[in-house]
């Protein structure tokens, strides 16, 4: 008995340890698991640097923004390929550009030929598996230099590999051998001042969510992973572009998509695309994308002319719950800090706080009352990547590609810290032991030495 006892008890041992292995490996959407920016990582680098916990370092063909995304020893990226290649610039480079800030944004884009392109790598050595490519043309609109024309990251699950690029309105499955299972084309439009697309897809149990909001479209699709067939499909009342993200926001009541651009932030059910509520009249997240943990969502939106509320929202809200005022506070809004919402890095909330990083400055809230904890400034510049959670730690990367390790339990000190030599905005990756970094010119794996 005892004997039978021991053995049932090393067999559960093993496969708990197994589950726990392949849940480490998956890293699989925008900012991880329903975007939330929260993942768990098992003995990660404290200090790296090209000399240092650089596992594997490989040069990428083309260029993209897009995250690497991954599903048990495998890497997908998305990138831009192109002869001559085009590279985005910094954040200095671009606005040095006269494409910038809206002057001379409608200038025709350029005429080279472009080959849209999933990549899939084995994510312990980097080795390149295959290649696909998804589309291949000129692109039609033009681009902000700073950004690529393929920044959105595309989503994994166990049966392939789902992307999206907004510059020219593909959208295709490809399985993990390669191969393509199904594309739909939902069109390509011009995007405020020409600054190009780059809201990437969300996922969720057989189900991927594209949002589309340009100049001329308004788009939230819902397609069925398998077979490509559209679910379901929404269209905004208004045009306006935004480049936030969708999120999965799983709370005690629900389980419910957000999306977000302008001055509108919506709840659907996944499932059948219906409303459940939404807050107008506010200014909402369209560089960046929401927070959100069990208890509440936090969202708001900042430009280089304005900067708006930080809003807290617990679950549970029906209908329209727009402020009579705008940006003020509403039904279910629990609190709002005025002035103190992000711009381009996504806010990321730990359940006991959530941390907003503007380029170098930090700052911490508690998630009850909205009460600022802690601000203080980092030794960074600036700023386009998410900042991402892993464990209690919060990994913060500028495009210089100095990264910064935050405990946030308490006190908020820096724990880590790396530099490596390209450009950032990409936000980073973690699985396991591993982060995965993605530069204009090489895609890193920093790795514990023995992980």
């Amino acid at each position: 008995m005892i004997t039978g006892w021991r053995s049932f008890c090393l067999v559960a041992f093993a496969w708990a340890f197994h589950c726990g292995f392949l849940f480490a490996q998956q890293f699989s959407q925008f900012r991880g698991q329903d975007g939330s920016g929260r993942t768990i990582g098992q003995q990660i680098p404290l200090e790296w640097s090209e000399e240092k916990n650089v596992a594997w370092k490989i040069k990428v063909p083309g260029s993209g923004w897009s995250q690497p995304v991954l599903w048990n020893d495998r890497l997908y990226l998305t990138s831009a390929v192109s002869d001559p290649a085009r590279k985005p610039k910094e954040f200095a480079g671009g606005v040095r550009m006269p494409q910038s800030m809206g002057l001379g944004g409608s200038s025709p884009a350029p005429d080279i030929q472009i080959q849209w392109k999933v990549f899939c790598f084995q994510a312990s050595d980097g080795q390149q598996l295959w290649e696909q490519t998804i589309f291949e043309g000129n692109n039609e609109y033009q681009f902000h230099p700073s950004n690529t024309y393929a920044t959105e990251t595309p989503v994994v699950d166990e049966s392939g590999v789902y992307a999206f690029f907004g510059a020219t309105g593909e959208v295709a499955a490809v399985a993990h051998d390669g191969s393509v299972r199904w594309k739909a084309n939902i069109g390509a439009y011009p995007t405020n001042n020409g600054f190009g697309t780059g809201s990437s897809v969300a996922i969720d149990n057989g189900l991927i969510f594209v949002q589309h909001f340009t100049e001329k479209s308004s788009y939230l699709i819902c397609f069925q992973t398998l077979s490509g067939e559209r679910v379901w499909q929404r269209q905004r009342e208004k045009m306006g572009s935004s480049w936030s993200s969708p999120i999965l926001w799983r709370n005690a009541q629900r389980t419910e998509l957000i999306v977000s651009g302008g001055e509108l932030l919506e709840s659907v059910d996944p499932r059948s695309g219906q409303e459940f509520w939404r807050v107008g009249n506010v200014k909402a997240p369209t560089a960046c994308s929401v927070a959100s943990d069990s208890n509440r969502i936090y969202f708001g939106g900042s430009d280089p002319l304005s900067k708006g509320p930080l809003f807290a929202v617990r679950p549970g809200a029906a209908g329209d719950v727009s402020p009579e005022t705008s940006n003020e506070t509403f039904e279910y809004c629990d609190w709002l800090e005025k002035r103190a919402a992000p711009g381009m890095a996504s806010p990321v909330s730990s359940g006991k706080y959530v941390m907003v990083v503007n380029n170098s400055l930090f700052r911490a809230y508690d998630c009850e009352t909205g009460k600022k904890i802690e601000e203080k400034r980092l030794s960074l510049n600036s700023v386009a990547a998410s900042p991402i959670l892993i464990d209690q730690r919060m990994l913060v990367l500028d495009e210089s590609g100095k990264g910064l390790l935050i405990d946030c339990t308490e006190g908020f000190p820096v724990v880590g810290e790396g530099q490596l030599e390209d450009i950032f905005w990409s936000t980073p990756a973690v699985s396991g032991h591993s982060i995965y970094f993605r530069g204009v010119d090489s895609l890193y794996c920093v790795r514990s030495a023995g992980g």
